[in-house]
């Protein structure tokens, strides 16, 4: 069941990265009947509620919840109604951007999701876990993430709309989403891999980095705050943030490096690859952040558009997305050893890597007032379109794939 789960999810990922390429190419030729901005709140929907959400859904149980505890109908039944709510929003986004029924079924899935780890926490096993405790806290992240969703009611009611309130209420969202449920997410399917094989893990470098990890991603937030309030102190807490999470990340380091050839060993060729590009981009994430101890750094990383998206895409594509289709590979619910899934992840991560040049070389050149790249966004559209691409051909291998093991 799992495995027909991840599909969904895949082709949730295939819709969202279509949606992403159409917005490149809107740059490059005029669509006239493209209204950008409800495609666009269409685009990251999908892609977080439709692929990160139903993927991390799949293996979370997959990975934590023991076989005989699972209810399978019930999880079922849960998942085909969340997969509803992002039909929903895909439909309902590009036809009326934020509307009534594009809230209502953003609020659907947020119902779905309240439900989810309410069954997900009570199935979980009991004693001392590491890779349980990042769970909960994953999940403790993205309960709190929603209230900003809550609140978003009464400010598009009333005059607060479009104002500084609604856009801290829309990165608070985003903020503990990415940097809460998703990434303890992730780590917590690492460190169970981990537990699984019984690699001993140093415990009190362990509670180091979970102290460190849990503090920088509540002071980060305060990035989001500077641009609507660029006080003195707002950067302080930031700059003392992205300090902590760099710490974080070192002891992360020293964490994992005793079981490199353990973990080579544990993954397939192709999943300790996407495993590796996952690692680089999470570290690549937090020396970004860190570079925004800077002012005018921290300035020109939220008023550049180019810098915004491909530090979005860094840590959605990059850390998270490829960490779970390495998760996936290695629960045994997507294969990666067909000349489809190898090609379609080739192509995933040329995409990828040319996206983030392109946008952050472009963005360097806005800052340094050195103009536009030659043909930059046709060559953006044309890195873009190899994402769509590539999870074409590797959703095309996993459905061949469980198509003939039913023969």
């Amino acid at each position: 069941m799992a495995k027909r789960w991840l599909i969904i999810a895949l082709l949730n990922f295939l819709i969202a990265a279509s949606l992403g390429a159409l917005l490149r190419f809107a740059f490059v030729e005029e669509v006239s009947w493209l209204n950008f901005k409800s495609f666009l709140h269409a685009h990251s929907h999908v892609a977080m509620l439709g692929w990160v959400y139903m993927a991390l859904f799949a293996l979370l149980i997959t990975a934590f919840v023991p076989s005989s505890k699972v209810d399978q109908r019930a999880y079922n039944a849960l998942f085909w109604l969340t997969q509803i709510s992002v039909i929903g929003m895909l439909i309902s986004f590009p036809l009326q951007g934020y509307g009534s029924v594009s809230i209502a079924f953003s609020c659907l899935h947020i119902i779905c999701s309240y439900v989810f780890v309410a069954w997900l926490w009570a199935d979980l096993p009991t004693g001392k876990s590491f890779a349980v405790l990042l769970l909960k806290t994953a999940i403790a992240f993205m309960v709190i993430s929603t209230v900003a969703i809550w609140a978003m009611g009464p400010i598009m009611a009333t005059s607060l709309k479009g104002s500084t309130f609604y856009y801290m209420a829309v990165q608070f969202y985003l903020h503990f989403q990415f940097n809460g449920w998703f990434l303890f997410g992730a780590l917590a399917l690492l460190f169970k891999v981990l537990e699984d094989q019984h690699l001993m893990i140093d415990t009190k470098k362990q509670n180091y980095f979970f102290g460190l990890l849990v503090l920088s991603s509540l002071l980060t937030y305060a990035l989001a705050l500077a641009w609507a309030a660029p006080e003195t102190s707002i950067f302080l807490a930031n700059s003392l943030g992205v300090v902590v999470q760099l710490s974080a990340l070192v002891v992360l380091v020293l964490l994992l490096r005793p079981h490199y050839r353990s973990l080579w060993r544990i993954f397939s060729k192709v999943t300790f690859r996407l495993l590796i590009i996952a690692g680089v981009s999470f570290a690549g994430k937090v020396c970004i952040q860190a570079l925004v101890v800077v002012p005018f750094v921290a300035e020109a990383a939220y008023t550049i558009r180019n810098y915004v998206i491909g530090f979005i895409h860094l840590v959605l594509l990059g850390a998270i997305s490829f960490s779970l289709l390495a998760f996936a590979g290695k629960f045994q619910l997507l294969q990666n050893q067909s000349n489809h899934a190898r090609w379609g992840m080739i192509m995933l991560v040329l995409g990828f890597t040319f996206s983030e040049i392109l946008l952050f070389l472009q963005g360097t050149m806005f800052w340094a007032t050195l103009g536009f790249l030659p043909y930059y966004y046709e060559f953006l559209f044309g890195a873009s379109f190899l994402i769509p691409l590539g999870v074409l051909i590797f959703l095309f291998g996993q459905v061949k794939e469980l198509s003939l093991s039913k023969i």
